[in-house]
């Protein structure tokens, strides 16, 4: 038979192993690395699309430090109904039919997710804005392009447009209409989406 003193240390060491077991799984998130990311926020939140358009989402995560990062690369992306839309592993959505669908991004410990609504809706005009603007050479002007579909709505398409300048030695643009002036002079900015388009004039001064 075991002695009361026995018996005593053998239920203490197996009350400190479960207490042990315990502070493992309640305190779990102490043992995380300081640079591992614990959380994500995604853009655009809930975005709509047309049928045959994208949506370019990114993913910025956040460390158990508090630093940001942007893990849009390295993420997992997922469509919970990729009848409606795809997304690749860089966290482009290509839209194929009218529906929800939810587009979520994991990396590391962090995850999140956003709706992406798929509207058969076509695109009826385009907005590009702000309209007639005057800047000086090696100043930058974003432009906005919003596009008004045939139920009536409107969404941001600033991203899946066409941007041009008429005179790119006057002044460039990018693919997100960030307008760059490189010389003196004027030059029409247009956005393009199939048939669709909208200009407007950018004056450049010294």
């Amino acid at each position: 038979m075991l002695t009361l003193a026995k018996r005593t240390r053998r239920y203490v060491t197996a009350s400190c192993a479960i207490l042990l077991i315990v502070l493992l799984v309640g305190c779990g998130n102490f043992f995380v690395s300081s640079d591992t990311v614990v959380s994500i926020a995604l853009s655009p939140a809930n975005p709509t699309v047309q049928i045959g358009g994208t949506e370019q989402f990114v993913a910025t995560g956040t460390t158990a430090k508090g630093t940001s990062e942007d893990v849009t690369p390295g993420a997992t992306w997922t469509s919970s109904k990729p009848d409606i839309a795809t997304i690749s592993s860089s966290g482009l959505a290509t839209a194929l039919a009218a529906g929800v669908t939810v587009i979520t991004a994991k990396y590391q410990e962090g995850s999140n997710q956003t709706f992406l609504t798929v509207t058969s809706a076509t695109l009826s005009s385009i907005a590009v804005t702000p309209v007639n603007t005057s800047i000086a050479v090696g100043a930058t002007q974003q432009y906005t392009a919003t596009g008004t579909y045939s139920d009536g709505t409107t969404h941001n398409i600033t991203g899946t447009v066409t941007w041009t300048s008429n005179f790119p030695n006057v002044a460039t643009i990018t693919a997100s209409g960030l307008a760059t002036a490189i010389g003196s002079g004027a030059t029409v900015i247009t956005a393009t989406s199939g048939s669709i388009s909208s200009s407007t004039n950018l004056t450049v001064s010294n």
